[in-house]
């Protein structure tokens, strides 16, 4: 047996969770993962559904982002390299993700945990369009909130749905800048001539709420 910590213990528990799903995730299965006992599952976080629900939470739906600007700039570049972690993040936990959404119709608690971290991405991408049409950036009449939901839903469906479809999808490495193309030709966006193109800096990256 090793020397238990949280943090080993957590990364255990949500493998076994993109596996198995709640159900199937046992405390043994868990116990056995992370190389303890089940007593010390029982001792550290009192329940099978505490260490579940934390496990999700942190290992799954909390994590680094691309932090957008309060205020855009080149914002085909700022939205390219947002999009592209969200879709990456969306491709390493597909697998949990998958599994935290069979579980909502038994396990409605589990929406907590899980919309906690996309719903702080879906507001800053919020602001962010609203900031680009408070500027002239884009037409004075786009609502945020459908914005926002159509460029998160293209990519959450592509990512979930490119195991099963790929042929009918855009290749994995043009999904950030096509998406994000379309949704800026929507809205009528234009680039500001006086503003570099590049992608964000690596400071602009924060741990989501």
């Amino acid at each position: 047996m090793t020397i238990p910590t949280r943090d080993h213990i957590l990364d255990a528990a949500a493998r076994v969770f993109a596996e198995h799903g709640f159900r199937g995730s046992t405390t043994r299965l868990i116990a056995d993962a992370a190389d303890v006992n089940e007593v010390t599952l029982f001792r550290l976080f009192g329940s099978k559904d505490a260490l579940l629900g934390e496990a999700i939470r942190t290992r799954v739906y909390e994590r680094d982002v691309v932090q957008l600007p309060d205020t855009p700039g080149d914002a085909r570049a700022e939205l390219t390299a947002w999009a592209g972690a969200e879709y990456e993040q969306l491709l390493t936990h597909r697998s949990s993700i998958r599994q935290g959404m069979s579980e909502l119709v038994v396990r409605p608690e589990l929406c907590r945990c899980m919309a906690q971290g996309p719903r702080g991405g879906y507001t800053r991408l919020q602001h962010y369009i609203k900031a680009l049409a408070d500027t002239g950036r884009c037409a004075k009449d786009v609502n945020a909130v459908h914005v926002a939901a159509l460029l998160l839903g293209a990519i959450f469906a592509d990512a979930m749905g490119r195991d099963m479809m790929p042929d009918a999808l855009p290749s994995a490495k043009q999904v950030p800048a096509v998406y994000v193309e379309l949704t800026l030709h929507a809205i009528g966006y234009v680039a500001r001539a006086d503003v570099p193109r590049r992608r964000p800096s690596k400071a602009r990256i924060r741990r989501s709420a």
